[in-house]
């Protein structure tokens, strides 16, 4: 249901169109949700709002998946440890960030080639780029085209992705962005760290009240529980969401095609070529080129996004947990 909105924020991140004019003003004319939601539909109908589903399917289950198998081995390990040692055997803050950090490293490890073959299949444009490779030069919806035999042909599906960047930019391309996304585990300890703080003090809170009211109230108290989740998943996911979303950006960047399709202001589809020689030239384009608030770009469909699903994932993780114990 909100994969749409992970695809428009990855087309806004990777966009290099100046946010200002010579004056330092912001453009009257720029991309939004909308627009750029319009132009993937006009070019390739409701489907490609969905280019790159399946990788992204298949790397939120071992992301999800793997994160919380791990985050809850190492705080069970960090809890024994504590008791061992006849230390209150709550985690605090920084503890839970730990945790979540170390989980985090070891799955980038393994999910980071499938990350990058979804970012560069929500780039593509299949049908576009698909017509082009069958139509005469002189007809077809790219308005900077170049020889057909200079335009790349779209990945088929993850397998034919990752065997044409093996063979055209060898093994250690699936790779690109390592270091942001490494980085990015921040993110994850911010969230949970912020997350296991407020549910703390939210399971202090709700055990008094409790105390004070009437028996018989299982089910108001799991409506009540249900919205303190949410809204507590919903928080420390916007704080973690923005406090690192430049790295989001850099590494989108970084994991990008060399030459891929995008839309135009005006809606029309052109073949860009563009090549980053690493993390520092990156930051350095964009801080020169766009500004700070280039660092920004799809942040709005982003937050949009990870918000509901974030309380929604944890929310179901937290009853199926409840349920098994």
């Amino acid at each position: 249901m909100l994969y749409p909105l992970d695809l428009v924020k990855v087309r806004l991140q990777v966009n290099e169109d100046p946010t200002g004019n010579q004056k330092g003003q912001l453009t009257r004319q720029r991309r939004t949700i909308v627009s750029t939601i319009r132009g993937v539909v006009r070019h390739e109908g409701i489907p490609g709002l969905y280019q790159g589903l399946t990788p992204a399917l298949l790397g939120s289950t071992l992301s999800w998946g793997g994160y919380f198998y791990l985050y809850e081995g190492i705080k069970l390990r960090m809890i024994e440890e504590k008791r061992r040692n006849d230390d209150e055997t709550k985690l605090v803050f920084s503890e839970n960030f730990t945790a979540s950090c170390m989980a985090g490293a070891a799955l980038v490890t393994c999910t980071n080639p499938i990350w990058l073959i979804k970012t560069r299949m929500q780039l593509q444009m299949t049908r576009v780029l698909e017509a082009e490779q069958h139509l005469s030069g002189n007809v077809g919806n790219i308005v900077n085209k170049p020889s057909k035999s200079a335009i790349k042909p779209p990945y088929k599906n993850i397998l034919d992705a990752a065997r044409t960047i093996v063979r055209e930019e060898g093994p250690l391309a699936l790779y690109k962005g390592a270091a942001p996304a490494m980085m990015l585990i921040s993110h994850g300890g911010l969230q949970f760290g912020t997350y296991e703080y407020l549910k703390t003090h939210f399971g202090t809170y709700t055990k008094a009240k409790r105390s004070t009211g009437t028996k018989n109230s299982g089910i108001r108290h799991q409506l009540q529980d249900s919205v303190g989740y949410l809204t507590m998943s919903a928080v420390s996911k916007i704080i973690a969401s923005t406090a690192t979303y430049p790295l989001q950006v850099i590494k989108s960047r970084l994991q990008q095609r060399c030459q891929t399709t995008e839309l135009s202001v005006t809606g029309e589809v052109k073949i860009v070529k563009r090549k980053y020689a690493g993390v520092i030239d990156c930051v350095a384009r964009i801080w020169k080129r766009e500004g700070i608030v280039g660092f920004f770009k799809g942040c709005i469909p982003n937050v949009i996004r990870v918000t509901p699903n974030a309380a929604i994932t944890l929310v179901v993780y937290e009853s199926v947990m409840n349920f098994l114990s």
